[in-house]
C-alpha cells in the first residue's frame, strides 16, 4: 500500500496532490472502525443468546467465539498505534 502520509518532526502532512486520496482512504479506514465496533458489540450478545439454548458446540458458537479473539487483536493493534478503541479519542 502507498503511503499517502508523510511523518516529521512537525506532526503528519499529505502533500496537495494526495489530499483527495487520503480523505478516502481515512473514510474507509473509518467505516472499517465502525463496522470493527458494531461486531464487537452484537458478537458477545450473539454467543450469549447461543450459550442460553446449549448451542457452546456448535461451529456457529465456534465461528464467532474466533472472531471475537481475532476482532480482539486488531483492537489491541490500533491501539498499539495509537487508535483509542474504546471510547473517543
Amino acid at each position: 500500500m502507498k503511503r499517502l502520509t508523510i511523518k516529521g518532526s512537525e506532526g503528519v502532512t499529505v502533500p496537495d496532490s494526495e489530499v483527495q486520496n487520503a480523505l478516502r482512504r481515512l473514510a474507509a479506514f473509518e467505516d472499517v472502525y465502525n463496522e470493527l465496533a458494531e461486531n464487537m458489540a452484537a458478537i458477545p450478545v450473539e454467543l450469549e443468546k447461543l450459550k442460553a439454548a446449549g448451542k457452546e458446540r456448535t461451529v456457529r458458537y465456534r465461528e464467532l467465539f474466533g472472531q471475537k479473539l481475532m476482532n480482539g487483536e486488531i483492537i489491541a493493534m490500533f491501539e498499539r498505534h495509537g487508535i483509542l478503541f474504546r471510547g473517543e479519542e
